[in-house]
């Protein structure tokens, strides 16, 4: 998927919840667009989702008041423990 895509799905997905579709509503979800037996197939599908997902929810938090807390929750990861072998 090129960055292009990749900004175009988030805009889908930001555009959905201002017309007030639903997070669940999400058209990757769809049977006919998830695939059944292609490991790469899975990877570019998961990859949409979660694009279409992100402008959606970036949309809603936006909404809300929230984006802030929204966007600092995303680049805060938790703190990986290293386990000796």
């Amino acid at each position: 998927m090129t960055i292009e895509e990749l900004i175009d799905l988030q805009e889908e997905g930001s555009r959905a919840c201002v017309l007030g579709l639903k997070a669940h509503e999400n058209p990757y979800l769809e049977p006919h667009r998830m695939p059944t037996d292609d490991a790469g197939a899975l990877g570019d599908w998961l990859a949409r989702h979660d694009a279409w997902k992100f402008g959606w929810e970036a949309e809603d938090a936006s909404r809300e008041g929230r984006i802030a807390t929204h966007f600092k929750g995303l680049i805060s990861l938790p703190k990986r423990r290293v386990l000796d072998a």
